[in-house]
């Protein structure tokens, strides 16, 4: 049995499937989520609301900016969307954001939720333009490098330079790729991002002291990321982060004026997935 439709029909059939397909292709990636500083709701009568509220606004500017700040009725927020996500995506992950971490830190008076493609943290003490490297989470591949003792020669290359660049730049977000090569190398890609809160000098030692971890926990994975408060890095053999649509030109004069702007730390370790490790700090 067919099913006849004429064009009108057919073409509000076809967008609304296209619609459905897009919805869900642009559903952001859960990560994982922190929750501290329990609140007494005796001494603060209207925190939930204050919080709902300050969420809802960050959440509304989602659309137009990849990062912003706000702070209201003593809660301090911000989030910041990976570099290379569209305003759509963005907006999209961090509605699902707001919502989410008031649901799994509903009594708590700091929290940090990740995903894929954003972050979003608050808190009832200003770390506004405060360099923080804890809470962090560290991802690893379970699959070995061809000479697990050894230094990840393909990861340094990659990631140094980006540390040493990166936190000069407007977006303090940036990426990098190897080719693979005739001696059997495979593809590799490197990104680094810093929250723009903080300023350039806190943002390269952010990234140094990130690495350090990285490099004491997986110098012999394919792959890891280690998220912080304030920046992450993550390095794959497989391409997870969107090209730029042009070429990026190399800047002939100093790169833009930098945004102005702890940690003991003990390690938990849940294997996650066959092909996935987790390092809880």
């Amino acid at each position: 049995m067919f099913l006849l439709l004429n064009p009108t029909s057919f073409l509000s059939l076809l967008i609304t499937i296209i619609t459905l397909i897009s919805s869900t292709a642009s559903q952001p990636t859960y990560t994982y989520h922190f929750c501290s500083d329990p609140q007494n709701s005796t001494e603060n009568t209207n925190y939930d609301s204050n919080l709902s509220a300050l969420l809802s606004s960050l959440s509304s500017k989602a659309s137009l900016n990849s990062f912003y700040q706000d702070s209201s009725n003593g809660i301090y927020s911000l989030y910041l969307c990976r570099g290379d996500v569209s305003n759509n995506t963005c907006q999209t992950c961090i509605n699902n954001a707001t919502k989410e971490i008031q649901r799994q830190c509903a009594s708590n008076g700091t929290a940090i939720i990740w995903y894929d493609e954003c972050m979003l943290r608050y808190s009832i003490k200003n770390f506004l333009g405060v360099s923080q490297t804890s809470p962090r989470l560290l991802m690893s591949n379970t699959q070995n490098t061809t000479s697990p003792d050894e230094k990840n020669i393909d990861a340094l290359a990659l990631i140094y330079p980006l540390i040493v660049e990166i936190p000069y730049t407007k977006m303090m977000y940036g990426t990098d790729n190897k080719s693979a090569s005739h001696d059997g190398s495979p593809n590799t890609y490197a990104l680094v991002q810093c929250s723009r809160d903080i300023n350039s000098s806190n943002c390269r030692s952010c990234l140094e002291d990130l690495n350090e971890a990285a490099n004491r926990c997986c110098k012999s994975k394919i792959g890891w990321r280690i998220l912080a408060p304030s920046c992450s890095l993550r390095y794959e053999e497989y391409e997870f982060y969107q090209p730029p649509s042009t070429p990026v030109p190399v800047p002939s004069a100093p790169g833009p004026e930098p945004v102005p702007g702890e940690s003991n730390t003990k390690t938990w370790f849940i294997k996650i997935s066959e092909r996935w490790s987790i390092h809880l700090p």
